[in-house]
């Protein structure tokens, strides 16, 4: 399965329509499904753009990020 930038975006955007919540609530929602956060987690370790969101929600957001450094590659926090 081909998973792109401008996919995630549309199901962001669906999923905040559907749920008529913010774009948090929407993330909350989308990574509870383990297929999805295992194809998110390939993106933001092989693609730039997404690897480069990745970064700036680790540095933003710190410890409340839904991401963490694991050596050179970026992986879900476990909560």
């Amino acid at each position: 399965m081909e998973f792109e930038n401008r996919d995630f975006t549309l199901l962001v955007k669906r999923t905040r329509e559907k749920f008529d919540v913010g774009i948090t609530e929407a993330h909350d929602l989308i990574f509870a499904d383990k297929e999805m956060r295992r194809l998110v987690a390939r993106r933001v370790n092989h693609n730039a753009e997404c690897r480069k969101q990745a970064l700036w929600d680790i540095c933003h957001n710190g410890e409340q990020s839904r991401f963490v450094r694991d050596g050179d590659r970026l992986a879900f926090r476990i909560r």
